[in-house]
């Protein structure tokens, strides 16, 4: 759109009032940067408390703006995730129940409407750089979307395409998309992790394995801390891809009008995260830097989860949507200078498969401190997403006779019960299940957000309620 060039038949004085309306309108234009890193756990950041891996451009993000310490994805699979990222819809509810591409096949149902259809409506420019893994194509319509061959996982060619798109249309608001493919694991063979392809521009860090320290659901073998020195060191590289973008916002001079949000889609590949419910699966990084806050460095305690995503976005860009009370989050910026906010004490969470081959609902109330899992086909064994069942940690484990995985039986991770209740205070890391537990508190707790759960589902028309219930112990 070009101010200077319109047709205005209308009276002198009506022309001006038009031209300074628009004129205003476009000075308070706010646009979107979002910054989504691939299968990395929220511990695995260093301002989150890791001192081993470095990502110094996301840690200065955080220092600017706010960083959730309790934030989640609603299913740890990439294709469904970003589905409800999208959408503002839990899975169950946007028909994306698996992988979008080759055999998976899946894609959101007709009468579901994007964010990017919604902001399109409100004359935004759409773009995505870097890995998309949505379909149909047509409810996703980027204006801006270049492609490369493994152009997700170059970090410096990504940050160019960045660059393009904040320097052109500058009178037309955005949400851009930079979307990284690290650091998902590169392959299925060796470690999985780890640089293959050098990029200019960029030298790699290098992790002693030895100063790994591997958290509790892992076997601590040298082959797991192999995997994760390579998967700090794509976590690294995909922080200087952060930093170059947010240089080229800065440089664009748009960054004083732009929310900045950087997220991982979900947690790490590994068996006991993805395509699970437990913490290392579903928790997830998830910083905002609002560029009118008064206030900066804020660790915020609330419980935000992906499904507040595109009600933000809305409410950020004063977009209009018929189907807003529909959605099953809201906009997280009232509570964004706060570090304890009123009300945003749950979470809810919704899973129906990762791939054709590892088809398993689940549905999670994560609350503050307790947390309540309903694994729906629960008679059924669990079964491992293609990417995890392939890979070294799980095969060489299985090879070895081994009848744990990190903290849980190999019998407790297959063979699930119909309902999993923790404490995360006393339990992070999820390896008692007080579902039975004879103690007056705390079945008042598990009863009480088993009803929470049933009420929230059947509200939003879930249509595995339709067969299934969380209260009928027969199933």
């Amino acid at each position: 759109m070009n101010l200077f060039h319109f047709p205005c038949t209308a009276p002198p004085r009506l022309c001006v009032i038009f031209f300074c309306t628009v004129l205003a309108a476009s000075a308070s234009a706010k646009n979107v940067l979002l910054l989504i890193s691939d299968n990395q756990s929220w511990f695995d950041v260093g301002c989150y408390g890791n001192d081993v891996v470095e990502t110094p451009n996301i840690d200065k993000l955080a220092a600017e703006g706010v960083r959730f310490e309790q934030a989640f994805a609603t299913t740890a699979s990439c294709g469904p995730s970003r589905a409800v990222m999208y959408t503002g819809l839990l899975t169950h509810a946007n028909g994306q129940y698996a992988h979008p591409h080759r055999e998976h096949n899946q894609e959101i149902r007709p009468d579901v409407t994007t964010i990017f259809e919604m902001l399109k409506s409100n004359g935004y420019r759409a773009g995505l750089v870097g890995k998309d893994h949505v379909r149909p194509v047509e409810k996703y319509p980027f204006d801006f979307n270049p492609k490369k061959r493994q152009g997700s996982r170059n970090v410096a060619w990504m940050a160019k395409q960045a660059d393009e798109f904040f320097g052109s249309e500058t009178d037309t608001p955005f949400f851009l998309v930079m979307s990284f493919s690290d650091p998902h694991p590169t392959s299925i063979d060796g470690t999985g992790w780890g640089i293959k392809t050098q990029i200019e521009g960029y030298t790699p860090k290098t992790y002693d394995p030895a100063a790994i320290k591997v958290p509790p659901f892992l076997p601590d073998t040298a082959n797991v801390r192999e995997g994760i020195a390579g998967y700090y060191q794509q976590i690294s590289r995909m922080d200087f891809g952060v930093g170059e973008v947010l240089k080229a916002l800065e440089k664009s001079g748009r960054a004083e009008d732009t929310l900045v949000i950087f997220i991982a889609d979900h947690g790490t590949s590994e068996p006991g995260a993805m395509g699970t419910h437990y913490e290392p699966g579903v928790r997830v990084p998830f910083i905002v830097r609002n560029p009118k806050a008064k206030k900066s460095g804020i660790v915020n305690q609330g419980l935000v989860a992906f499904t507040d995503l595109t009600p933000t976005i809305l409410d950020w860009t004063g977009t209009k949507f018929d189907g807003t009370e529909k959605l099953h989050g809201r906009s997280f910026l009232p509570i964004l200078e706060s570090e304890n906010p009123e009300g945003w004490d749950g979470a809810l969470l919704s899973h129906v498969g990762h791939d054709v081959f590892a088809h398993y609902p689940m549905r999670t109330l994560r609350g503050t401190r307790y947390k309540l899992i309903w694994n729906i086909i629960w008679r059924a064994e669990y079964p491992l997403p293609i990417d995890t069942v392939q890979r070294r940690t799980w095969v060489e484990n299985r090879a070895s006779g081994s009848k744990t995985i990190g903290n849980r039986t190999i019998d407790a991770f297959l063979h699930r019960p119909q309902l999993e209740f923790y404490d995360l205070q006393s339990d992070p890391w999820e390896s008692k299940n007080l579902i039975e537990s004879d103690d007056p508190e705390i079945q008042k707790i598990r009863d009480d957000m088993i009803e929470e759960l049933a009420e929230r589902l059947e509200k939003q028309a879930d249509p595995w309620m339709r067969k299934y219930h969380p209260l009928r112990s027969g199933q």
